[in-house]
């Protein structure tokens, strides 16, 4: 790792600013063989794997606009578990997703947002991610019950429910921003919340330059045994604007990144190689290889599609 980042710092002292700004926007070469072995592992992980698995994997699939049978898989997940708390979130969030039609969209999304507005409901949580995920404000679903989990305690229900009302107006996605960023920097909320805050705008990106400047800052300064410290490495790398990604600091957290891959396991392996999908570079490809290449079995399933996916991610975008 340590030879990566004397490479990037070479680069950047060495290449003159045009010339990097070309080279970063030329598409990244990845072989025939490798696309199509990630390709492969997305779509077996979607046939073969099980639940909360099947949806991530039909998710890589849907944002890559590859052709796929996911649509046709979901009806029939959904068919055999339409009444199973939490699953059935996840298979109404990719068939609303999948769903080409407005009046199937509706029907899927309508099913999320009534488990949302059920105070009795065991899944409620996962209907506020969903609606968030899918850009859709629980506003829009029911006022009252939205106000009635935003004056109530700070918890994981509240803190989805806060971030999908970013989408309920142009105004109100700047309000969440900024507040999710005061939770994270100054607050003294739980360490659930801060790290919904950071998932958010990891998943909303577009943080202003100043905002981006205070979550590095904040980053650089964090423990490394920190409950925070990966959500804070990925959410900052993940909105690194664009004339900043060669700047020292990014090369820092990068550095730091890679190190603490070798720390986490399974899922949370998984979600940190996720940002890769935001960042990679040619550079990238022998690692990420690795890991996609660790095996589907229930333990990898995870991590081998978040490296599969960065990898067809260098595959499709032009850099």
């Amino acid at each position: 790792m340590g030879l990566l980042k004397m490479v990037r710092a070479t680069a950047l002292i060495l290449i003159s600013a045009p010339i990097f700004s070309c080279q970063m926007h030329q598409k990244p070469i990845v072989s025939k063989s490798v696309v199509k072995t990630a390709k492969d592992k997305l779509q077996y992980a979607l046939e073969n794997s099980a639940q909360w698995e099947k949806v991530h994997a039909a998710e890589y699939i849907l944002n890559l606009d590859y052709s796929n049978n996911v649509h046709d898989i979901f009806v029939e997940e959904e068919k055999q578990n339409r009444n199973e708390p939490y699953y059935r979130i996840g298979i109404w969030r990719v068939l609303n997703q999948a769903a080409t039609a407005t009046e199937e969209k509706k029907r899927w999304l309508d099913s999320i947002s009534s488990v949302f507005e059920k105070y009795t409901y065991i899944d409620r949580v996962h209907a506020a991610e969903s609606l968030a995920k899918l850009k859709v404000s629980p506003n829009t679903i029911s006022f009252k019950v939205t106000d009635s989990i935003l004056k109530s305690a700070h918890n994981p229900l509240w803190g989805y429910t806060y971030w999908g009302t970013a989408y309920t107006s142009e105004a109100d996605m700047p309000k969440v921003k900024k507040k999710f960023m005061d939770i994270i920097l100054k607050s003294d909320e739980p360490t659930s919340i801060k790290r919904i805050a950071l998932y958010a705008l990891y998943k909303m990106k577009d943080i202003s330059v100043q905002n981006w400047d205070l979550l590095i800052s904040r980053t650089l300064k964090e423990a490394t045994n920190s409950p925070l410290y990966t959500s804070l490495l990925t959410c900052t790398l993940a909105n690194t604007p664009a004339d900043s990604l060669l700047s020292s600091r990014v090369l820092q957290c990068r550095e730091m990144l890679n190190k603490q891959l070798y720390s986490l396991k399974n899922n949370e392996l998984a979600a940190a190689l996720a940002v890769y999908q935001d960042i990679a570079t040619e550079e990238d490809l022998p690692f990420l290889i690795s890991y996609m290449e660790k095996g589907i079995d229930e333990e990898n399933t995870e991590i081998t599609m978040a490296a599969a996916n960065a990898i067809l991610g260098l595959d499709s975008e032009e850099r």
